[in-house]
């Protein structure tokens, strides 16, 4: 069904918008997850009138509406709002035009997102123990049996003659499945000055790359695992390694990569022509930009979502929840009733799933000058998910073991969110700093960052099901990165049955009581984490400096060393890292 055909009625949806505004109110009260210390005399608090009246002000109805001009948007554009779609640039011009209407001044600021492509075909060739020339191809021949190997993106320009070819370790033949072979540093061992042979298997295909350009491989060939029928093919694969490849790579067939492998295991010695030719051709996209036009311009609050949508659906939860809430916020406040000490710049973020794009390029590009204005990064992804969980990013790294902790004063950010859900009586729940968000580009910078989150493609548990509602068994949006992230699903909080998270593990009964379980949860998550965010932005543009002295010293010293946040290996959540 066409997703224009799916839009509700303007009648239908205020219903929905009623019954969600009845059904979030008040309940029982829930235990806290983390407690902190109380504010300082100087701060906001949530049960400060103003900061209410800001909170009510940015409604679930404002938000709605923005989200229907987005699914608008996607419907008349192959239902994508993806970053080099007509979707996006339709999109940008909505949130200048409504920003324009409610006063602002947006700025359209541009990033370079390179484009990389070959500039001709490549060539892998054995040349010993017996001359054999494979078949070339491209994403289109992807998981067929058209070609013999396809040249892995964002591989660069390397021609070798004659090169040897070294099997790495962990690789099990004949092929059973669950192969680590190149999952780890010892695996290489040997490799440097040969192309590394790897075995496809449960370790992402970059992390291969990475460490094969790591041990002084000249080159990698990853090729098919072999033990299924699915597994036989060359596939085509886009994800960067981080730091970007030197050596190229490619993803072969079975039967190739079982060639060269059994003729090295004969003491053959294999040796190949290698050569890729892959360019970058810069290619410059617009984002948004728009400050309010009072607050002190030495205390900058940042608050960001992303723009665009992946290529597979229109993204009214991911990120249209987070657009939308953004302009609703700044509508609000540029309404005249509230006077802000600190500047507040909202942000709409460009190429957010093609790896954090737009938001990074941008924080990159600061000075340290312009950095040093920059309080806080709130960052907003995902507010409106079915089956939702109120999580809060774990801004001072100690909920779990393993949780990194953002820039000094990251934990600051994650009491005030945790104190607005204590002034409502809701529970909220932790979630790490894993680098899929747009807050990257600025915990790189040494900036204070943190956000609300519905979830994602996580599995809800029973215990979390217990404490917010919803479906256990089913992902926290069903839709995450598909068609029916659309506005109807937001709306009625129902997913498809053939959403891929809908009880993945059940059968149609199963699916059937998870849409029950799960229905009106959307905007019922929405008006909740809204609230939390919306609170946020007015505590931090409202407060006299809210974070203490030893954040301030924290900053000066990182600035000498050089010292930032988090490094995070993999950035971004649009292309799903490939095994």
């Amino acid at each position: 069904m066409n997703t224009a055909s799916k839009l509700l009625t303007a009648s239908a949806a205020s219903v929905l918008l009623a019954g969600a505004a009845a059904s979030s109110g008040s309940g029982a009260v829930q235990t806290v997850t983390k407690a902190h210390g109380g504010h300082g005399s100087h701060s906001v608090t949530p049960h400060d009138p103003q900061a209410k009246k800001f909170v009510k002000g940015v409604s679930v109805r404002d938000i709605t509406e923005h989200q229907t001009e987005l699914q608008r948007i996607a419907s008349l554009n192959d239902d994508t709002r993806e970053v080099f779609s007509n979707g996006y640039q339709e999109s940008l011009d909505y949130v200048v035009d409504t920003l324009r209407d409610a006063g602002y001044r947006p700025e359209l600021t541009q990033f370079n997102f390179p484009f990389w492509a070959e500039t001709q075909p490549p060539v892998l060739n054995r040349v010993a123990p017996t001359p054999k020339t494979y078949v070339p191809g491209d994403a289109a021949d992807s998981d067929q049996p058209t070609a013999d190997f396809i040249t892995m993106a964002n591989s660069p320009t390397v021609e070798l003659t004659n090169a040897p070819v070294f099997p790495v370790g962990g690789i099990v033949d004949p092929p059973t499945g669950g192969s680590a072979s190149g999952c780890a540093e010892a695996d290489y061992a040997g490799v440097s000055g040969k192309v590394a042979l790897v075995q496809r298997g449960t370790c992402a295909f970059v992390t291969k790359w990475s460490l094969a350009q790591a041990a002084g491989a000249t080159g990698v060939i990853i090729y098919n695992e072999g033990n299924t029928p699915a597994r036989q093919n060359p596939i085509f694969v886009d994800n960067q390694p981080d730091p970007p490849a030197t050596i190229a790579a490619v993803i072969t067939s079975y039967t190739l990569g079982n060639e060269l492998l059994q003729a090295y295991k004969s003491g053959q010695n294999p040796t190949v022509d290698f050569k890729v030719y892959g360019d970058f051709t810069d290619r410059f996209i617009p984002q948004v930009i728009a400050e309010t036009r009072g607050g002190d311009p030495n205390h900058v609050v940042v608050v960001g979502a992303h723009l665009d949508s992946v290529t597979a659906g229109p993204g009214i939860n991911d990120d249209g929840s987070g657009t939308a809430t953004l302009l609703a916020q700044a509508e609000e406040l540029a309404s005249g009733h509230y006077k802000l000490r600190n500047k507040v710049r909202f942000a709409w973020w460009g190429a957010e799933e093609n790896g954090l794009v737009g938001s990074t390029y941008y924080a990159h590009d600061l000075s340290q000058a312009e950095v040093d204005k920059i309080d806080v990064m709130l960052d907003y992804d995902m507010l409106a998910s079915p089956n939702y969980v109120r999580f809060v990013y774990d801004g001072d790294g100690n909920a779990e073991p393993d949780n990194p902790a953002g820039p000094e004063g990251s934990g600051k950010v994650e009491q005030v969110f945790d104190d607005w859900f204590t002034a409502q009586g809701l529970e909220s729940a932790r979630v790490p700093f894993d680098g899929r968000s747009d807050y990257v580009g600025f915990t790189d910078r040494g900036i204070p960052a943190g956000g609300v989150f519905a979830g994602a493609e996580g599995v809800k548990t029973a215990e979390e099901a217990a404490t917010y509602g919803g479906a256990a068994g089913s992902w926290y949006d069903p839709c995450y990165h598909q068609i029916c992230d659309n506005l109807i699903t937001v709306l009625t909080g129902v997913p498809p049955l053939d959403a891929e998270g809908l009880a993945p593990e059940g059968d149609d009964a199963a699916k059937h009581a998870a849409q029950r379980a799960m229905a009106g949860g959307a905007l019922k998550g929405l008006k909740e984490l809204a609230g939390a965010a919306s609170y946020a932005v007015y505590y931090f543009g409202a407060s006299k400096d809210p974070f203490s002295a030893k954040v301030h010293k924290a900053r000066k010293e990182a600035r000498k060393v050089g010292k930032a946040g988090p490094d995070f290996a993999w950035h971004g959540h649009g292309n799903r890292v490939r095994r």
